[in-house]
C-alpha cells in the first residue's frame, strides 16, 4: 500500500511540473510576425476572424479557405522607396493560421496542376506556381508558409522564431483587428493622413494599432522619430490634418479631447483613438488585400 502511494504521489508530482511548465510557456506566447520585423520591412497582421470581409476579398474564390482562417501575418520587403508603396513592388512572405490539416492541404497542393512540388538537398519541401512566383506549404498542422521570393529563406525565419519585435509590443498587435509596424522604413502604405515620405524616412520605429468596433474604426499610433525636434513637427502635422478633416466635414470637436487624443514625449509621437474614415479604411484595405 505504501508502494502504491508513492506511485501516486510521484505521478501527482509530475503533473504538477508539467502543469507549471505548461503554464510558463503559455505567460510568454510567440507569434509568428515578431519574427517578421527586418530593417526596413513592413510587417502587417489581420485579426481574420474580426476581419472575415478583408480576408475573403483577399482569398477571392477560395471561400472554405478563407473561413478557416484565424490569423494573417506578413512581411513586405519593398524593393523600391517609392512612396506610398507600390504593389508589384514588394518581396512577401507569410504566415496564415487557422484550422488547416496538413495531410489534407499538402495532398490537395500536391494534385493542383498549376502547383509543382520541389525540395533541397536538407529534405525541405514546398510547392511552387508553375506560372507564378507564389511558393507555399503546410509545415504542420494549422499553419501555411507562403512567399512570393525564396521559399527556403522564408522557412529559414519562420523556424526561427526570432523576437524582433518585443512580448509587450506583440500583445497590442494581437489585439488589434489590423495591426501594422515597421523599423526603420524607406516608404509606407498610403493611410489618407496626408503625410510625406520624409515622415517615415525619418522615423526608427512605426506602430499603428487599427481597432474596430461594430463597423466604426480608430487608430493608435505610435512614432518614434531621429530627433525630439522631427517629433515636434510631426506632432504638429498630424494635427492639423486632422483638424482640418474636422472642419471640412464640419465636425464639432473640443480643445480638452484633442490634447488627449495628440501626445508628445521627447522623440515619441502618440495618437490614440483617432477615428479613421471609411475612405481611409477602404484605401488601407485595398493596399493590403493586394498583397494577401
Amino acid at each position: 500500500m505504501k508502494k502504491s502511494k508513492t506511485v501516486v504521489l510521484s505521478v501527482c508530482i509530475v503533473l504538477m511540473l508539467s502543469s507549471c511548465a505548461s503554464l510558463a510557456r503559455r505567460e510568454r506566447p510567440y507569434f509568428h510576425f515578431q519574427g517578421m520585423a527586418q530593417s526596413g520591412s513592413i510587417v502587417a497582421t489581420v485579426d481574420a476572424i474580426a476581419e472575415p470581409d478583408l480576408v475573403a476579398s483577399a482569398f477571392g474564390d477560395l471561400k472554405e479557405f478563407a473561413s478557416r482562417a484565424k490569423r494573417v501575418s506578413l512581411s513586405l520587403s519593398p524593393t523600391n522607396d517609392t512612396y506610398p508603396v507600390q504593389q508589384d513592388a514588394l518581396a512577401a512572405y507569410g504566415v496564415v493560421e487557422g484550422d488547416y490539416p496538413r495531410f489534407l492541404l499538402n495532398t490537395g497542393m500536391m494534385y493542383a496542376r498549376e502547383l509543382s512540388r520541389k525540395s533541397n538537398a536538407d529534405g525541405l519541401s514546398w510547392f511552387s506556381q508553375k506560372d507564378g512566383p507564389l511558393s507555399l506549404y503546410t509545415p504542420k498542422n494549422d499553419e501555411l508558409v507562403f512567399t512570393n521570393g525564396s521559399y527556403e529563406s522564408s522557412y529559414a525565419s519562420y523556424k526561427t522564431r526570432q523576437r524582433l519585435i518585443t512580448d509587450e509590443m506583440a500583445l497590442q498587435m494581437a489585439n488589434a483587428s489590423i495591426a501594422l509596424y515597421a523599423f526603420e522604413p524607406e516608404t509606407f502604405f498610403d493611410l489618407g493622413l496626408n503625410l510625406p515620405q520624409s515622415v517615415f524616412q525619418q522615423a526608427r520605429e512605426v506602430l499603428l494599432l487599427i481597432h474596430q468596433e461594430e463597423g466604426t474604426y480608430t487608430v493608435d499610433a505610435f512614432m518614434t522619430m531621429d530627433t525630439p525636434k522631427l517629433a515636434t513637427t510631426l506632432s504638429q502635422m498630424v494635427r492639423s490634418g486632422y483638424l482640418a478633416r474636422l472642419k471640412k466635414d464640419k465636425i464639432p470637436f473640443k480643445i480638452a479631447e484633442l490634447k488627449l487624443m495628440f501626445l508628445l514625449d521627447e522623440d515619441l509621437v502618440t495618437i490614440m483613438q483617432m477615428p479613421l474614415s471609411e475612405e481611409q479604411m477602404n484605401l488601407l484595405k485595398q493596399s493590403l488585400t493586394g498583397v494577401l
